[in-house]
């Protein structure tokens, strides 16, 4: 094993990475499951400078200089070790990567000065201890009523700094000269691999003994040291089994602790050992537990660790397997084997009897949706091309449930109508992201005709609208929205009949009227609220509320419609949520 980490591999293209082993070859050999053959890497018929022309392409087209062009073609690298690391039915086993002063996109303690006085920023310190996993506290507080007495400052930055590393998340949104336009090439760059790309900025004091305890992300992570260095250990997935009720995605955060010796206890190996100085890259697969220190770096500001790292998301807008299968089967109506009886789409589907399953299987589960889903361009795949896609993917995905559990067998249009709506889903998103990024490089190019956002002679409202303070957050929400949409879909259970014991077992939903138990017999009320627990709260004729009652002691009164048949998990709704599930109803209906 020990050599074989060791080996250096040289990817088709001109940058040397060195490639490591995917998790599958690291698994112990009980629970080793080979799906297929893994694919061969990408033939020569596209050399570096094909990726070097589109970059330069994509540079041009948003005038963006030659810094933000060997970003894009970073990422293409990137995107490319990815791809070739997937198997046909779009399972991935892949590996980290390490690339030395391949990139030159800088940010130093200057920048961030800057940057600090020229927004209203937001930033988190991170936390540990003994017991406890990785947790994220506020940095700065509210110093007096005023404007100045509610902004970050540099200073507070600094303090922060003693005590841990200071965290400033969706830094690409709020930073429009250097970091936005950074990661609008990340996003078009991985050409719809992912479902938008968020970046941080890391700063790191020299001499931290530990500036990131051990712990994995929900993302894939690309790492571009842009000041100072930073020691980082990356280590081989745990094996799952092991701890099955931990979510892979995040160990090592919130109550879980996972420290060196229990990674090594749990099956895991040291993969990757490297320093990162300015201009390197490193990029590590969601679930690769890594931590980080600084103890080689001096003592002064121009010395302290900065990093961006850019999420590749997939699984947080649930693009990946796993929640594809939940999904289509919630939708079906079907019981979902790794949770049964559970109807809940916000449930953690990465915890629990997935992480039992062989490993062929969990890793299939784990992967992100392959490419070819999800377009940067509009009308960049052509029709035939998009049809076969999703025909393509709605097939894989439903071989793996039948894998999963055979004795649940959807037709083919149950998938591809679950693939059509992912693919929606995660268009919206991609989409919003671009235009998030750009609304940040459009801001900077103002900021850099008209002057400074923030100045001493006060802001007019005008100004204090153009903060990324406010612009930022209109986007997330429609991030959200489009999550929730998928959400309530999933909910939405379509069947063909009502069952002869409606009454007794049809899912209730707010406001519901009902017959409810109290004492013995059988009063009509009205449902109050849907709990987590499973139970009721009911409001009586008399206006007595009897809570915690079970779906046993109640029975709905009036029978559900055929056309309006669907089964609501309204426990986990909310009215808002509700409303716009009713607008999508009928919309169905005048379409029908």
């Amino acid at each position: 094993m020990q050599s074989f980490v060791k080996l250096l591999f040289v990817l088709p293209f001109a940058s040397p990475f060195l490639l490591l082993p995917p998790p599958s070859a690291l698994l112990p050999p009980t629970r080793l499951c080979v799906l297929d053959k893994a694919p061969s890497p990408p033939p020569p018929s596209a050399p570096s400078e094909n990726l070097d022309a589109s970059s330069s392409r994509w540079s041009e087209m948003f005038t963006a200089s030659s810094t933000f062009a060997k970003t894009h073609g970073i990422f293409q690298h990137v995107r490319n070790h990815m791809v070739a690391s997937s198997k046909a039915n779009g399972a991935r086993s892949v590996g980290p990567l390490h690339q030395k002063r391949q990139c030159d996109l800088k940010f130093s303690t200057e920048d961030l000065k800057a940057a600090v006085e020229g927004e209203f920023l937001d930033a988190g310190q991170g936390t540990t201890n003994k017991a406890k996993g990785w947790k994220m506290r506020p940095v700065g507080t509210i110093r007096g009523s005023s404007f100045e007495d509610a902004r970050l400052n540099f200073k507070e930055v600094r303090e922060s700094l003693e005590k841990g590393t200071v965290i400033f998340n969706s830094a690409g949104a709020h930073i429009g000269d250097t970091i936005a336009p950074a990661t609008l090439a990340a996003v078009d760059a991985m050409s719809g691999y992912c479902g938008g790309v968020c970046t941080n900025m890391y700063v790191t004091r020299g001499g931290a003994t530990t500036s990131a305890p051990p712990h994995t992300d929900k993302q894939d992570v690309v790492v571009i040291q842009t000041q100072g260095k930073k020691h980082w250990r990356v280590y081989s997935p745990p094996d799952p089994s092991l701890k099955p009720h931990a979510d892979p995605f995040a160990r090592g955060k919130g109550t879980d602790d996972c420290p060196v010796h229990l990674l090594k206890e749990s099956g895991s190996e040291l993969l990757l050992d490297v320093v990162l100085e300015e201009g390197d890259v490193l990029y590590v697969p969601a679930r690769f537990p890594h931590t980080t220190d600084t103890i080689d770096s001096g003592p002064e500001e121009t010395d302290w660790s900065i990093h961006l790292t850019f999420g590749l998301d997939t699984h947080v807008w649930d693009l990946d397997f796993a929640s594809l299968r939940r999904f289509a089967l919630l939708r079906a109506g079907a019981d979902d084997a790794l949770l049964p009886g559970d109807t809940d789409t916000n449930v953690n589907i990465y915890a629990g009897k997935i992480n039992n399953l062989s490993s062929d299987l969990h890793e299939w589960l784990m992967s992100p949706l392959p490419l070819g889903l999800l377009e940067v361009y509009e009308g960049e795949a052509s029709d035939s091309d998009k049809k076969k896609a999703v025909e393509s993917l709605a097939s894989n995905v439903m071989h793996l449930s039948l894998a999963v559990d055979p004795s649940v067998d959807l037709p083919l249009s149950s998938w591809i109508e679950a693939v059509e709506k992912f693919r929606e889903s995660g268009q919206k998103i991609l989409n919003k992201h671009r235009d998030m990024y750009l609304a940040a490089m459009e801001e900077s190019e103002r900021r850099a005709t008209e002057g400074p956002l923030i100045t001493s002679g006060g802001m007019s409202q005008d100004k204090i609208d153009r903060l990324s303070l406010f612009r930022v957050p209109k986007f997330f929400e429609a991030f959200n929205e489009a999550k929730s949409d998928l959400r309530l879909w999933a909910s939405s259970a379509v069947v063909d009949e009502i069952p002869e014991d409606w009454p007794a077992t049809w899912p209730l939903k707010v406001d519901d009227q009902v017959e409810a138990d109290l004492g013995g017999a059988m009063f009509p009320a009205t449902v109050l609220k849907v709990r987590p627990d499973g139970l009721f709260d009911v409001k009586f004729f008399d206006g007595e509320v009897e809570q915690g009652v079970p779906r046993s002691g109640i029975e709905l009164r009036t029978k559900p419609k055929v056309e309006a048949a669907v089964l609501e998990p309204a426990k986990k709704l909310t009215k808002k949520e509700l409303k716009r599930l009713e607008k999508e109803k009928k919309k169905g209906k005048k379409e029908r």
